[in-house]
């Protein structure tokens, strides 16, 4: 039995939603093992999305206010990249 850790898992969903903005034309930096809370800064026409890609687990109250607080000093919507029901979805954190 070959367990994969978090780290593992959290990199390959960052990849995958990596994948899923650069299909959409968006230009896509991730951010390689930085701890911060943007995992990846994605572009298209103007507009930038600073996304935080959460596999497993809860978004706490301290994450999302780090999100805003980045996101904002970038220039940049906040995105959550979440799992449900096995697929990817992206929501925009207000």
């Amino acid at each position: 039995m070959c367990l994969v850790s978090a780290y593992v898992r959290g990199r390959s969903g960052e990849y995958w939603v990596k994948g899923l903005l650069e299909d959409q034309g968006y230009l896509v930096i991730r951010s390689a093992a930085s701890h911060t809370p943007i995992d990846l800064l994605a572009a298209r026409d103007g507009v930038r999305l600073a996304v935080q890609v959460k596999v497993k687990g809860g978004f706490t109250k301290g994450e999302r206010e780090e999100l805003l607080r980045w996101a904002k000093h970038f220039e940049a919507k906040p995105i959550l990249a979440t799992k449900k029901r096995g697929r990817w979805v992206l929501k925009e954190v207000v």
